[in-house]
């Protein structure tokens, strides 16, 4: 797909009036259970990836998606171009042949699980949430009554929760087992993703790329696709 008709649906979504999901690979109709992971994707990393395979491998799904966030709970938007994170993961799924890429103008799950369940009707998706993610699920700030919406979000998806960078195995189950989290703890699937890419991170490939360094961190199709378009690149000295 050419950069200029990935910024134009990027454009529409933006402009959408409710929320919305644009999909840009051309893999097969969603069937089934997908296992889905909401990011911001600047840039895609090993650690992305390996959340998305240990998703497709959770028992129930048929497929794994990469769901781009055009918004965000906590950040500004920075880095990448959201054309260029959309490209990056196209490139990434000539790696991972069966990814599919989607983008959402939602920033919350519950907002995005809305956008999914509006696109896409009877098809059912699991959210992938690495430990940083979860703990902000289960954050009242983010909510105006936050039983009522996660009793809505857990009565029609499961959460795949995983360790992710310092927060081990262990910390994940500690957390699902704790008083707030404990009654959606049946639809909750704890999977350990193991340490190397559990350590990755994508500030680690921006800071390797701004030097003008090979990002160990993203797939070589990514490092590619980052050096082809100089992305992430320090800006020049005055």
């Amino acid at each position: 797909m050419l950069l200029s008709d990935i910024a134009e649906r990027l454009a529409e979504l933006a402009e959408s009036p409710g929320f919305s999901v644009a999909r840009f690979d051309d893999g097969d109709p969603f069937a089934g259970r997908v296992a889905v992971l909401p990011s911001a994707y600047n840039p895609p990393t090993r650690a992305h990836t390996s959340l998305l395979e240990v998703g497709a491998a959770t028992e129930g799904v048929s497929a794994a998606a990469a769901l781009l966030s055009t918004t965000n709970v906590d950040k500004q938007l920075f880095g990448a171009p959201l054309s260029h994170r959309v490209g990056m993961l196209l490139a990434a799924r000539s790696a991972e042949p069966g990814l599919a890429v989607l983008s959402t103008n939602a920033a919350r799950f519950a907002d995005q699980a809305e956008a999914l369940r509006i696109q896409y009707g009877r098809v059912e998706f699991d959210f992938i949430a690495g430990f940083d993610t979860l703990v902000r699920i289960f954050d009242e700030r983010y909510y105006q009554d936050m039983p009522a919406t996660l009793d809505r979000f857990f009565a029609a998806h499961r959460l795949i929760a995983t360790n992710r960078a310092q927060a081990t195995i262990d910390a994940v189950r500690e957390f699902v087992d704790q008083p707030r989290v404990r009654p959606y703890r049946a639809r909750i699937i704890v999977r350990e993703l193991d340490p190397h890419p559990a350590s990755l991170s994508s500030t680690q490939a921006r800071q390797h790329a701004e030097r003008g360094d090979h990002p160990p961190a993203v797939l070589p199709a990514v490092a590619a696709y980052i050096r082809e378009h100089g992305l992430y690149a320090a800006s020049p000295e005055a």
